[in-house]
């Protein structure tokens, strides 16, 4: 089942268009990577589907409903969360608090909401942190906290601006466990990553953007032997070393 559908998606900042005729669906229970050099428009795409931004022209259909024009806080109520490139946490909550005002924006209360914070903790592996001043956390758990948040609205889509960007190798990894645990759910995800070893193991298609098009949509191993986006974006190296 489509649980997302854009069609002929453009995005002009004034003379510049940053998006032209975009054109994808997304599968319920799927995990689709969004690669592109900088500068691609992929966050600009994310923007638009989670409602931060307008687009000149197009359609966003989620769950059949049109998106387009609808402001962020009815986008996310009808099921649609992301994080942010650069981390967004209230640092003057803890950790457990700053999941408990997303969980609370649900309904949630009491006992119900009490449990949804520690599973959420502990699905992120941060239950041992859950008092902590958020302003203290490390990168990775400042990160992992804003997936967390993103969960506590219960999405049937997540929207994932680079999570994974500044990790060592050691998070990197966990945070591709993590990911693996939230596709078993069967929560649907739109992945924005530079990492490919992230998008190769995690994905079951893959979207090029460049220069505001989009230039791929396939499977992971046929769009890393695209001539067209090594040029654009991977460099014959990549496929080359694999």
């Amino acid at each position: 089942m489509t649980i997302l559908q854009v069609e002929n998606l453009s995005k002009d900042f004034g003379g510049l268009r940053v998006l032209e005729n975009i054109t994808f669906s997304l599968a319920a229970g799927s995990v689709v990577g969004l690669i592109g050099p900088n500068g691609a428009g992929k966050s600009t795409l994310v923007n638009l589907i989670a409602g931060a931004d307008r687009p000149t022209g197009g359609e966003i259909l989620f769950a059949s409903r049109r998106l387009a024009g609808l402001p962020a806080w009815r986008v996310a109520r009808l099921g649609l969360a992301r994080t942010f490139q650069i981390t967004r946490v209230f640092t003057d909550l803890s950790l457990g608090d700053n999941i408990r005002l997303a969980a609370w924006t649900r309904g949630l209360r009491g006992k119900g909401l009490e449990a949804e914070v520690r599973r959420l903790a502990d699905l992120t592996e941060l239950s041992d942190k859950i008092a902590k001043p958020s302003r203290d956390l490390t990168l990775a758990d400042q990160k992992r906290l804003q997936l967390a948040r993103a969960l506590a609205l219960k999405p049937k889509l997540l929207l994932l601006d680079e999570v994974m960007a500044g990790l060592n190798p050691s998070e990197l990894d966990r945070a591709i466990q993590l990911l693996a645990k939230l596709r078993n759910e069967g929560i649907t995800m739109l992945v924005i990553e530079h990492l490919m070893r992230v998008i190769m193991n995690i994905s079951d298609r893959v979207l090029v953007l460049h220069q505001g098009s989009l230039i791929a949509d396939g499977p992971p191993a046929e769009v890393v032997a695209s001539s067209q986006v090594q040029e654009a974006y991977l460099g014959r190296r990549y496929v080359q070393n694999r």
